[in-house]
């Protein structure tokens, strides 16, 4: 074998385990962050009230992870802060529902989330329920699809993605 062959492989062995080695050192250097509360939603959603005791507004926390034609998308809905409990109660590939039974201070409550930033994300609230929706429908996109969807810590979580 030739010198400049063996330089070659030898390179190809040593590069990865240079950089996984100066990963390593990084990581061992980073300081953990103390534990700690969970950050707000960043996303607010008002709510148009038509009768009884309403929350002004519902928080989302909404993650975006882009990638080369496209992204994939989390979200989770505060519910916690208006109910103990949510249940998945539809869904389909562009759809998703679930339900939460209101806390008895907004039980009165009749009304819905209004806005048209976010038309896709909803909220309404009837029947002593909060009622959480995902309808990529109202997005104008050839690709998309709600990938997984779950209650996590009593709240809705939803993952979606969407192409070009």
């Amino acid at each position: 074998m030739n010198n400049l062959v063996k330089l070659t492989i030898l390179s190809g062995i040593i590069s990865p385990l240079v950089v996984a080695g100066i990963i390593s050192a990084k990581a061992q250097t980073q300081p953990e962050s103390p534990p700690g509360p969970i950050s707000a939603p960043n996303v607010t959603l008002n709510i148009q009230r038509s009768a009884g005791n309403c929350p002004k507004t519902i928080g989302l926390w909404w993650f975006v992870l882009p990638y080369e034609g496209g992204a994939e998308h989390t979200v989770v809905a505060d519910t916690r802060a208006i109910a103990d409990s949510t249940k998945l109660v539809s869904s389909t590939k562009q759809y998703v529902e679930f339900v939460s039974p209101l806390r008895d201070d907004y039980a009165s409550c009749v009304g819905q989330t209004q806005g048209k930033e976010y038309n896709f994300y909803s909220v309404q609230f009837k029947n002593k329920q909060a009622y959480f929706r995902v309808d990529l429908r109202k997005i104008d996109a050839p690709a998309k699809e709600i990938s997984y969807k779950t209650v996590a810590a009593s709240r809705p979580y939803v993952r979606w993605a969407i192409a070009d």
